[in-house]
């Protein structure tokens, strides 16, 4: 008997968090009735089947839900965003892109003066400077707004996902010890059951479901690892585009290029393996896991943390997927919001991410070597930063010419690329993140960024606030 993803889900609804991997229920001795299997209605393998595609099917919706909603983010940025950012940077008026204070939203800060004012201090060529900047600004303030919106939204609806697969991660974590505890109980006594179970099932089917699932959570938490990664790596590289720092807009493509090839790998289907060689390596592969866990502190923390609580039904992690439950304490998410928040040099920002992401992902790679040309780059920048405080800023035309043949010579010889493109970038030489090794990869990068379905197809509209 086949089962389809309908009936399944169907299933789901109708018997909502009833216990599949749960410590034997208590029953009240006023004669209520024991619990029923999930599923019911199957039988046998049939029956093994269903239960954990069950399980596996509503844990990998998490996954996609997010997936989908982040790639809308990153065709916002990829076909809008880079441009904005890039036009942004040259109105010469400082804007900041951080989190807000209520960690809900990401939000520009970004002033632009409606009067325009000279001070005493001022020459003359200050002075036309100052009133070439300020009709820059007021000439496009209308359209600048929209693409602020834009930018507000994509990058709040990252931060939404991030919240939601940091929770994702954890509470698998935490579901991935229940199994354990299960499969410990079931070894001191197989009869050790939370209901009969249906006909054609035995009690080692049961035990290898929860293998099965062990084995199935720590892959989708693999994966949950790396787009969480690659949202953190997004959210700083536009970040590092604000007047902290001025960084080359068309440092995100390069990010965005890594996180399609992040994601070019589909995930797993949430189905039973069942080949026999898949499930064995399967089940290899859980064994080796749930022993891991079992002998791990953090095992034993949880265990004496839940010694006075009652274990949660099959399935209750996943009524708290798609909230924000646990993350206020989350020290990574914490971390994360203090990269997206704070006001410190860019550069050891990146350094974090590259402590806490998973290694060998494509966007890993390239946030590594962003922390390697950019150490190169401050070389450069610092002195192009000394020349221009030494003669009083960027008072003149000349100054600013001479400052950028100096910052792209030098640039070229470390092999580095830096945003020369106007005063807010070269004022900001010194706090700049380098993306590139040289310019020519620039253009490759928008060139294959542009052969992506992040380019090709249609951004989502956004909603008036």
């Amino acid at each position: 008997m086949k089962t389809s993803r309908r009936q399944l889900l169907g299933g789901f609804a109708t018997f909502p968090l009833i216990a599949l991997v749960s410590s034997p229920p208590l029953i009240a001795a006023c004669g209520a009735r024991p619990p029923e299997a999930p599923l019911a209605h199957l039988q046998g393998q049939d029956w093994v089947h269903g239960a954990y595609e069950l399980y596996s099917t509503r844990y990998a919706q998490v996954q996609a839900r997010a997936e989908s909603s982040a790639q809308d983010s990153y065709r916002v940025l990829a076909q809008k965003g880079v441009v904005a950012l890039d036009a942004l940077q040259t109105r010469e008026v400082p804007f900041y892109l951080r989190v807000a204070d209520d960690n809900e939203s990401f939000k520009m800060d970004r002033k632009v003066p409606e009067r325009l004012t000279f001070t005493a201090d001022m020459d003359e060529e200050r002075r036309r400077q100052a009133q070439e900047a300020w009709k820059l600004a007021r000439d496009h303030i209308h359209t600048d707004y929209e693409e602020i919106r834009r930018l507000d939204w994509a990058l709040t609806r990252l931060l939404v996902q991030l919240q939601r697969i940091r929770n994702a991660i954890e509470e698998g974590r935490v579901e991935q010890y229940r199994l354990v505890e299960q499969l410990a109980d079931l070894r001191k006594d197989p009869t050790n059951l939370p209901y009969a179970l249906p006909a054609g099932v035995q009690p080692k089917d049961y035990e290898e479901i929860l293998l099965l699932l062990v084995e199935r959570l720590e892959d989708d938490r693999g994966r949950l690892l790396l787009m969480e990664a690659d949202i953190i790596a997004v959210g700083l590289t536009t970040r590092s585009t604000d007047a902290n720092s001025a960084t080359l807009a068309a440092s995100i493509r390069k990010v965005l290029l890594a996180v399609v090839e992040d994601g070019s790998i589909p995930a797993r289907a949430p189905v039973f393996p069942r080949a026999p060689d898949d499930k064995a390596k399967f089940l290899d592969k859980a064994r080796t896991l749930a022993t891991t866990i079992e002998q791990s502190k953090e095992f034993a923390k949880w265990k004496v943390e839940e010694r006075e609580k009652k274990l949660a039904a099959f399935g209750a992690f996943l009524g708290v997927l798609d909230t924000m439950t646990g993350l206020p304490s989350s020290q990574i998410y914490k971390t994360v919001l203090s990269l997206w928040k704070g006001d410190h040099d860019y550069l050891e920002y990146m350094k974090t991410i590259v402590a806490i992401m998973p290694r060998g992902g494509a966007v890993a790679r390239t946030i590594s070597d962003a922390v390697e040309y950019t150490e190169r780059a401050r070389q450069v920048a610092g002195v192009v930063a000394a020349t221009a405080k030494s003669k009083g800023g960027l008072t003149s035309d000349a100054l600013v010419a001479q400052l950028r043949a100096q910052v792209t010579a030098n640039a070229q010889a470390k092999d580095v690329v830096l945003n020369t493109a106007s005063r807010f970038a070269l004022e900001r030489a010194d706090k700049q993140l380098s993306f590139y090794k040289e310019n020519a990869e620039v253009a490759k990068v928008t060139d294959l960024l542009a052969q992506t379905d992040l380019m090709k197809q249609a951004i989502p509209q956004i909603p008036l606030r």
